[in-house]
């Protein structure tokens, strides 16, 4: 399986092997991610895709052509489909990074670019969108070593970043404040939680352990109050089953539930951070503290 990033930025920019287009059928450029793509890298894109398309590419399906002055090799183009336009079958959302997986094991491509396919002008619903091309790159079998999900969006880009923790967690150091997530809890309290915790575990993969308990506290605290984007104060105190001691987070709702996206503020305050610091006491002074 491929290591699977989440990038904020441009990908006509993105110093990769290819960069994935998201094309329309006559492959002649257009708008959004296609225009870019054919803007950057020039008119020999244009001058390839007449040459190996001249009848278009079928939705689903991908080819390649030269990536001209882009600082890719290559550009793989693969048609989305449209949601708007009742192209609602997600198996053909999924061929768009198969095949292009495809494609670019074909050129020998180790790493590669892709844009969010269909979340434009094609309308698919953008959590259904992200979880599709996480789910179809982390189960391809691709010679790729790298995949970037690029999102040019800084919303988007936050929402894909949760998704591909939830999926791919990246690794951590043994003495670092991202070790102390390691095991999750038995037990949340609402869906946001279980996106928090492993966001958490993320930033922290290479912070090394803090020499004091008071010090984790506070990291883990004021990082908390950062991705939720409020004090923690203000809400510490609410009943647990109390809509009031929950927080919003756009980027942790994947679409679906009465709880989706909730940060519950007293379960962090009470429960979880305490785990966190029975784990980090235990790591100091091994069988003296309970572990968590």
């Amino acid at each position: 399986m491929p290591v699977i990033t989440a990038v904020l930025g441009d990908i006509t920019t993105q110093d990769v092997d290819a960069v994935v287009n998201a094309a329309n059928k006559a492959m002649r450029g257009g708008g959004g991610v296609d225009g870019a793509i054919h803007r950057g890298g020039g008119p020999a894109i244009l001058r390839d895709c007449l040459a190996r398309f001249p009848d278009g590419l079928a939705t689903g399906d991908a080819g390649w052509t030269t990536a001209g002055d882009l600082p890719a090799r290559w550009v793989i183009h693969t048609v989305g489909p449209n949601y708007h336009a009742g192209q609602r079958d997600r198996s053909l959302l999924e061929s768009c990074y198969r095949c292009a997986l495809e494609v670019a094991d074909e050129l020998g491509a180790r790493s590669v670019a892709f844009p969010l396919i269909s979340t434009g002008v094609g309308g698919w619903p953008h959590a259904d969108a992200i979880e599709a091309a996480i789910e179809t790159i982390a189960a391809a079998e691709t010679g790729v070593d790298e995949v970037r999900l690029v999102a040019f969006d800084e919303a988007m880009h936050k929402r894909t970043r949760a998704a591909v923790w939830v999926r791919c967690p990246p690794p951590f150091d043994t003495d670092s404040v991202g070790s102390l997530f390691e095991r999750e809890p038995i037990q949340y309290s609402l869906r946001g939680d279980f996106y928090l915790w492993l966001e958490l575990r993320a930033r922290f993969a290479d912070t090394p352990l803090p020499d004091d308990w008071f010090t984790l506290r506070t990291l883990i605290m004021d990082t908390i109050e950062q991705v939720v984007g409020e004090h923690l104060t203000s809400r510490e105190s609410a009943p647990w089953h109390d809509r009031v001691g929950a927080i919003y987070v756009p980027e942790f709702d994947p679409g679906h539930g009465m709880s989706a996206g909730a940060v519950h503020v007293p379960w962090w305050v009470h429960t979880g951070v305490p785990i966190l610091l029975d784990r980090y006491a235990a790591r100091r002074e091994p069988g003296t503290f309970p572990a968590g």
